[in-house]
């Protein structure tokens, strides 16, 4: 540990646990988590879920920046390839005594930590399955613990960045660190869950007495229709929103990070 501490890491250290918790699943864009879940029943595929545990140079709820590299030994030691007795689990809400897959990948590329992971037969797995199919589940954390050494405090963005830790479990998750991230689905995800909905919507609708069935569908059909009406102000800013403007500054070249 060095001497000279910054006092906001000294302050992570006095609260942290021996397993701490963190994630940032997608950003608005939504270019972080593509979640493929196949329905149909071909081969391992059907209990796959593919996403991002994190993205580096992202400040979180917790005030830390995660830095491409900080899970390389981690996954090297105890990752999918690896030969270790204890691997990196994939868990349900962080809890350790629910462990409901393994992870096929778990991988640094250039946008953050990728993880596909295989979901057992299990009660619980089943239930993550249908919840992050559903879009009620759609955020991911991971925990690990802080190697205090490989810390510093960033100025520019006054935050901690963190260069190493170790990393034990991913796990799905209600909340995430960053409270503004949701799941993004592809045409193709977003086309079996329409066709689940419709199912589940059209055996609902027939448990009820038949003298009640057409009364719902209008009430369905009401709600649906409602639901594409958009509030005047709301057009009227889009519309505003739409002209286009001249830019003080052109760019030629434009960098994303």
């Amino acid at each position: 540990m060095k001497t000279n501490v910054h006092p906001k890491i000294a302050e992570l250290r006095l609260r942290s646990r021996p397993v701490n918790e963190s994630s940032i699943a997608i950003n608005a864009e939504g270019k972080l988590v593509d979640l493929k879940i196949r329905a149909d029943g071909s081969g391992d595929e059907e209990r796959v879920i593919k996403g991002y545990l994190t993205v580096w140079n992202v400040v979180d709820s917790y005030e830390t920046i995660w830095t491409k590299g900080c899970f390389a030994k981690s996954i090297r030691e105890r990752g999918p390839g690896s030969q270790s007795k204890a691997k990196i689990l994939f868990l349900w809400m962080h809890r350790q005594d629910e462990p409901i897959g393994q992870f096929r990948v778990l991988e640094e590329d250039t946008y953050g930590l990728y993880f596909e992971a295989v979901l057992d037969d299990i009660p619980e797995a089943d239930r993550c399955l249908k919840q992050v199919r559903s879009g009620t589940i759609n955020q991911f954390s991971f925990g690990f613990e802080y190697l205090w050494d490989k810390l510093e405090w960033d100025t520019a963005v006054e935050a901690v960045r963190i260069f190493e830790a170790e990393l034990f479990e991913g796990s799905a998750v209600t909340f995430g660190s960053n409270r503004e991230t949701y799941a993004v689905r592809s045409e193709t995800d977003l086309a079996v869950e329409k066709e689940f909905l419709d199912d589940e919507t059209e055996d609902f609708i027939k448990s009820v007495p038949r003298s009640r069935q057409l009364e719902l569908r209008q009430l369905i059909s009401r709600h649906i229709s409602l639901s594409k009406i958009e509030p005047l102000e709301l057009r009227q800013r889009a519309l505003e929103a739409s002209k286009p403007v001249e830019p003080a500054v052109k760019f030629n070249i434009l960098s994303i990070i």
